[in-house]
């Protein structure tokens, strides 16, 4: 071993009259710990939470929606579909009628809620949103049991079937079958030519739309889309259409390519081909804003951790002024000096570095394991007596030495380590009522490794840069002025 490490490793090893400068280390090397275990599950969680809703956002929306500018209808949708599909990236394209209408249920006699509709055909949208595997109930718009059932009891026109979003439903108060009424558009009375008049249509809801996703759950119905383009008087006619790309992030460089491939008259309009990045851009940006501050907020932390670890070797260094003046004296460079004290404080900024990664990853796969776990109960009223009992039994039994400590500390671990993994366990969102704000029903958590390597780095360097000055400082401990009041 050589002699700074040697010296250094004697200085971290508590005396009885130096047991104050050991607890303040170890409350150093916690600090420096919990800095890092809060800031490795803080980000794992916020990536969780981005990447969740990426992947539920890419399941339930196209790549890219293509429109008018003003979402008007164009025609020959085909051709530009063809011309959308010639381009290599692009494997899916959906045409779609986007509007928005007020409704209410058979039994009611006031609207009561205004809801989006997409129009869509089943097939070609299945191919871009997923949208059959979301769907409870049938998805056939034109021939669904339920739509024969209510032209024989009803005697009123049924303009088809209607797929509503689960929360919708429930909001409304409908069930599968039950006739719910849109107003398309106002006209003119023809009783009183000055007095519009609601233009109704009868839907028979089939089947309920499922996605986890609040937008498409609380606010969507989905119709067949030849029949709203009856509904609009707009045959043959589409106002969006969606595309689904080989790679979700490819999506700004083909949305530019397909406003320049698609061309459209002047009397038209401007195309505009948006991403999902975009659609959903104020969500995403206010993660990363929460990715950056936590981890400035973390980073203080580590910095209180390390203004610890330079307090902790001050407090070193005036304590051994007279061990500095021997050790100058008997021919120790300044440099072997500084060393000391740098490897002392690089030590314990060490271990509470991969404490802290340790315990960071514990609490991710932690909160993420579905296993199940042993009751509360069970844990405090069996297991942390039963610990007690073996704690005591090997301190008696265990010879006052090195083995005893070392045997010591690994069942403290081994307690701690099991009192966590009954204590700590997934997050309900559905229980804590924060399902549909967050539109997930579990806290998701995605470990990131690159950033786990990069605080680890950011934590090190953080305490190395604590011991400069104290080492310094010891040093410069001239031998005679170390020496002459002991």
């Amino acid at each position: 071993m050589k002699f700074e490490w040697f010296v250094a490793s004697r200085y971290l090893r508590s005396r009885r009259k130096q047991s104050f400068i050991s607890i303040i280390s170890i409350i150093s090397i916690g600090g420096v710990a919990l800095g890092v275990a809060t800031v490795i599950l803080a980000i794992a969680v916020l990536n969780g939470v981005e990447h969740g809703l990426k992947d539920r956002f890419l399941a339930n929306e196209a790549h890219i929606v293509f429109h008018l500018h003003n979402y008007s209808f164009f025609d020959n949708y085909q051709k530009r579909i063809e011309q959308i599909e010639a381009i290599d990236e692009v494997i899916a394209t959906s045409p779609v009628v986007l509007s928005q209408t007020a409704v209410f249920p058979e039994h009611s006699d006031s609207i009561q809620d205004v809801i989006h509709i997409k129009g869509v055909d089943p097939v070609l949208e299945d191919k871009v949103t997923g949208f059959s595997k979301f769907v409870d109930g049938s998805t056939d718009f034109l021939n669904s049991t339920f739509l024969e059932d209510a032209r024989l009891i009803r005697n009123e026109t049924i303009t088809g079937g209607i797929i509503l979003g689960a929360r919708l439903a429930a909001r409304l108060g409908v069930i599968k079958g039950d006739v719910l009424r849109l107003i398309v558009k106002l006209v003119e009375s023809p009783m009183h030519a000055s007095m519009l008049v609601p233009d109704l249509a009868n839907f028979v809801v089939i089947g309920f739309y499922e996605s986890e996703m609040a937008v498409y759950d609380n606010n969507f119905g989905f119709v067949h889309i030849d029949t709203a383009q009856k509904l609009y008087n707009r045959p043959n006619r589409v106002n969006t259409i969606f595309v689904q790309l080989t790679d979700a992030d490819l999506a700004p460089q083909i949305a530019r390519q397909i406003e320049d491939t698609v061309q459209f008259s002047v009397l038209e309009g401007m195309p505009d081909a948006r991403t999902w990045m975009e659609l959903q851009a104020p969500l995403f940006s206010a993660l990363r804003m929460e990715k950056i501050l936590t981890v400035v907020i973390e980073a203080l932390i580590i910095l209180v951790a390390a203004f610890n670890i330079a307090s902790t070797l001050i407090m070193t260094v005036m304590e051994k002024t007279k061990a500095v003046g021997t050790l100058r004296t008997l021919g120790a460079s300044r440099g072997n000096i500084m060393r000391i004290f740098m490897i002392q404080g690089s030590v314990i900024g060490l271990l509470g570095t991969i404490l802290g990664t340790a315990l960071g990853l514990s609490l991710c796969w932690l909160l993420s394991s579905n296993s199940v776990r042993p009751s509360y109960w069970y844990t405090f009223a069996l297991i942390v007596p039963v610990l007690l009992q073996v704690f005591i039994i090997l301190r008696r039994a265990l010879p006052r030495g090195g083995g005893w400590k070392f045997g010591l500390s690994v069942l403290w671990l081994i307690s701690i380590g099991f009192a966590l993994y009954c204590a700590v366990r997934p997050i309900s969102l559905v229980d804590l009522g924060l399902s549909q704000v967050y539109q997930m029903h579990q806290l998701p958590v995605q470990v990131n490794w690159f950033f786990v390597i990069f605080i680890n780095a950011l934590s090190f360097l953080i305490c190395w840069l604590a011991t400069l000055y104290p080492a310094w400082q010891a040093a410069n401990l001239k031998p005679v002025e170390a020496l002459q009041h002991e």
